[in-house]
């Protein structure tokens, strides 16, 4: 037909990657860029006129409104009912698009309603609607009015509007920002809302100071679990005062050292705006320990430590202490985890939460450990100081945990794995658990092991 396969173009833009827009696509011989520029070309070809367009977008809006996938009555022309009958029928996205349009030329006031009543059920046609009304006035009384009201609907509104051009204005950023940084810390909405705000927050800017210590009294406690050998025996074991990073060390913080000592560093996420507050992985033992050298001479040189103090990995027995605290295993042999003896599915980054990779930290405050750590089970494994061992199955260095025995000191051969502790986002609740013991060559890395700081007496 003299037409060049690389000449069509029809239905490979990104918003035809949806089978639904892709067959409107086809019929409305669009590129399919975006859903809306698909909506619009479709309606040019399956409406006679303006007017029928106009209407069958107001009877999608009715629609949803009434909860109903019922196909309306077309009153012009054939060809107009069986489009009512696709996108009333059985193509919600469609109708979704269609109710979208209409509210575009309407008053804000109607969409800002609709938001209330129902968030979750308006979000989609929102989000169209204001791709639609750019940056108008309209557009800018929305979002007000979307990040306005109860706080969960506010909320709930930054988040439809957190990844739109509007929100370039410093207004909105900021309003935006703020509450992002509720969603964060007060730990209420749904873990994918909260993954979602902890990116905008790092878009936006995260204001936490991610370094933060908790303090960890001098004492003794139990250390071990009887749910693997690993971990056998429970024994009681005695530690000085020290304080812990309440985070594991994140994307920020690491990249200021890598560019303050041009040290190489793998991860693929180092730069990434939306992760800067995520956990820095692809690390070795060895890029840790540098990390805290580092950040003992820099803490020095601005008081934040004193000449007696230093930055450095935790012994295992430090990382066990803080995530548990005081807590011991029941009788009937559960892990301890840093919020008690019973596992929550939605209380950490672990495999039955969700995410499948690091998230910002600080996602479930509400699942601190005793001394107010986060992020200690799931989320990444953290490097210990600790030595286990040659062999990935079974330590050399077994329980009782003894810091004199050779167990903590700085060099060994390369192939002795150091102690990796707390699981990460793949875990199961056995691995994402206070005593769970697991390993890595020191020159090991990979996108699900960080690090945590303790600063301590030298």
């Amino acid at each position: 037909m003299g037409i060049e396969p690389a000449e069509v173009k029809i239905g490979l833009g990104r918003a035809a990657g949806n089978p639904a827009l892709f067959a409107l696509a086809l019929q409305g011989e669009s590129v399919g860029d975006a859903a809306e520029e698909v909506l619009d070309k479709w309606l040019a070809v399956v409406t006679v006129s303006s007017v029928e367009a106009d209407l069958l977008a107001a009877k999608a809006l009715e629609a949803i409104k009434n909860d109903t996938s019922r196909s309306v009555d077309a009153t012009s022309s054939e060809h107009s009912a069986s489009s009512n009958n696709l996108l009333l029928g059985s193509s919600s996205v469609a109708r979704q698009l269609l109710a979208a349009r209409h509210l575009a030329d309407q008053s804000p006031e109607i969409a800002i309603e609709l938001f209330t009543q129902a968030p979750s059920k308006w979000e989609f046609v929102i989000r169209s609607q204001l791709k639609r009304l750019q940056d108008s006035p309209e557009a800018q009384e929305l979002v007000r009015g979307l990040t306005s009201g109860t706080e969960s609907n506010a909320q709930r509104g930054a988040l439809l509007v957190s990844d739109l051009p509007i929100i370039n204005s410093a207004v909105h950023r900021d309003k935006i920002a703020d509450l992002a940084l509720q969603i964060v810390e007060q730990g209420n909405l749904p873990t994918s809302s909260r993954v979602e705000a902890g990116r905008v927050l790092s878009s936006l800017h995260d204001p936490r100071d991610l370094q933060i210590l908790a303090s960890v009294p001098a004492g003794k406690f139990l250390m071990g679990s009887n749910t693997h050998p690993n971990s056998q025996p429970i024994h009681e074991v005695s530690l000085k005062s020290f304080r812990i990073g309440v985070y594991p060390v994140v994307n920020r913080d690491y990249l200021t050292f890598t560019e303050a000592t041009n040290r190489a560093w793998r991860s693929p996420h180092s730069t990434a705006p939306g992760k800067r507050n995520h956990p820095a992985t692809d690390l070795t033992w060895h890029d840790a320990n540098a990390y805290c050298e580092w950040l003992t001479s820099h803490w020095l040189a601005c008081d934040r430590i004193n000449k007696n103090e230093l930055v450095r990995l935790p012994t295992e027995a430090e990382w066990e202490r803080a995530a548990r605290g005081d807590l011991q295993e029941t009788s009937t042999s559960n892990p301890t985890y840093p919020w008690g003896t019973v596992w929550h599915h939605d209380a950490a980054n672990s495999e039955e939460t969700g995410p499948n990779a690091p998230c910002t930290v600080g996602l479930f405050p509400t699942h601190a450990s005793p001394y107010g750590c986060l992020d200690m089970t799931g989320q990444v494994w953290e490097w210990c100081s600790t030595l286990w061992g040659d062999d990935m199955a079974t330590p050399s260095l077994r329980y009782p945990y003894d810091e004199d025995d050779g167990r903590e000191v700085p060099t060994a051969p390369a192939a002795m794995r150091r102690v990796l502790r707390g699981g990460c986002f793949s875990s199961s609740a056995l691995k994402a658990s206070c005593a769970y013991r697991g390993s890595l060559e020191p020159a090991g890395y990979w996108r699900g092991n960080g690090f945590r700081i303790v600063v301590a007496r030298r």
